[in-house]
């Protein structure tokens, strides 16, 4: 019989939270490990997930963070890193054929000393990475300098990305320096068919930091409906504000907090209609104190584009016990069903919202996404990167 994702998922949990090991420091001469962190372009506000990630763990672990673009949308508070900047074809977002994957051409050769020389001073005992793409760069430095690495993925650099793509970067991972690929549950299977070898990549669910979020308190109703995500084509922001324009006189309140290089397109269109949005930005840390306001969270997506993965936003606006109205994808409902747990609605056209939004959100729902909140708690589920990391500690440890 098959086992789901799902059913991985918490018998792999279940077992590392259950097992005894004996502390890393008596491995590593009473030192904290070390861990060498690859993000594209840290610290984009909308990358909170890789922000908490390392927030949760950085009591247990020293941490030194390469970014390889600066950040146009920084976050106000973020981790210590250092830039250095990545000259050409991107790993992430640019096409796989126009990527030299021997790292020899003399600007990665620039990009290569310069993190060498990192990792000669930082000495890491593991390479952490967010995004697949960054797997080709994991894989060359760990050969080079035998180094284990792990790599959580994400939604838009596996939606819609090109099969060739996605072959080449199952083909890095199957490394022997690579000890894991954490991927969203609905794309376990497919990387695996695409050649990941399956004991490679393991389910987990997006990164929340559920303490912050979570008021399960009942509040009284504010009349304000909330949308948030950067100002991207995929997100579709227009429809947020064509649907405040069709509930004009509905008496409700519509909020977009974003930024991002759409934004003044997404002004433009709110200007055109006669401004019945409140274009608005909040740092991620204020978020948490955002969300009571409000009685509904929307989140439109363009289904065109369909590169809207798993939203963080959505498990925090959840945890807040507000009312989710998400927006159907092309061939991922039972996906995005799964994602919701009971706790909110599908919708596939802004036409359907406002019978929803004008009347209370049903409290057995509101229950449910409190509850299915919690599945994304980063404190929950990064036993599984740590396991990784310790058993690749433990291992190397062991060798010498």
């Amino acid at each position: 019989m098959m086992t789901s994702p799902l059913d991985t998922l918490g018998t792999v949990l279940s077992t590392l939270r259950n097992a005894s090991t004996k502390p890393l420091k008596n491995l590593i001469r009473g030192r904290r490990p070390r861990i060498l962190i690859f993000i594209h372009s840290y610290p984009n506000y909308s990358e909170t997930y890789m922000h908490e990630e390392i927030r949760s763990l950085i009591g247990q672990y020293d941490f030194k963070i390469i970014t390889l673009w600066p950040s146009g949308y920084p976050r106000k508070d973020a981790f210590p890193f250092t830039l250095i900047q990545y000259n050409e074809t991107s790993l992430v977002y640019g096409p796989i054929e126009e990527v030299n994957r021997e790292f020899s051409s003399p600007h990665q050769q620039e990009f290569i000393e310069e993190v060498d020389a990192i990792i000669k001073d930082f000495k890491p005992d593991v390479m952490h990475a967010h995004y697949f793409g960054l797997g080709l760069l994991l894989n060359f430095l760990g050969e080079r300098h035998k180094i284990p690495f792990t790599i959580r993925t994400h939604s838009m650099d596996i939606l819609s990305e090109p099969q060739e793509k996605i072959d080449a970067l199952c083909d890095a991972a199957n490394s022997p320096w690579c000890k894991r690929v954490l991927a969203f549950p609905a794309f376990q299977d497919y990387l695996v068919e695409s050649g990941l070898r399956p004991e490679k990549v393991v389910p987990c669910w997006p990164v929340v930091n559920f303490s912050r979020f979570f008021k399960p308190d009942h509040r009284a109703p504010t009349g304000k409906i909330a949308c948030a995500g950067p100002a991207i084509p995929k997100k579709a922001h227009s429809d947020f504000i064509d649907l405040a324009m069709r509930m004009r006189e509905s008496g409700l309140t519509f909020d977009l907090y974003t930024k991002g290089p759409h934004l003044a397109t997404t002004q433009a269109y709110n200007e055109q209609a006669k401004n019945p949005v409140n274009i608005i930005y909040k740092d991620p840390d204020d978020m948490p104190d955002v969300y009571p306001h409000y009685d509904w969270f929307v989140y439109p997506s363009d289904p065109t584009l369909n590169k809207v993965g798993l939203p963080a936003a959505i498990a925090e606006a959840q945890a807040n016990g507000l009312g989710v109205c998400w927006q159907e994808l092309p061939g991922r409902r039972d996906e995005q069903l799964e994602f919701l747990g009971g706790g909110g609605y599908l919708f596939q056209c802004i036409e359907e919202l406002p019978a929803i939004l004008t009347q209370p959100y049903p409290d057995e729902m509101r229950q449910a996404g409190l509850n299915n909140a919690k599945k994304c708690d980063i404190e929950q589920h990064k036993v599984l990167l740590t396991e990784a990391w310790e058993q690749a500690i433990r291992k190397t440890a062991a060798a010498v």
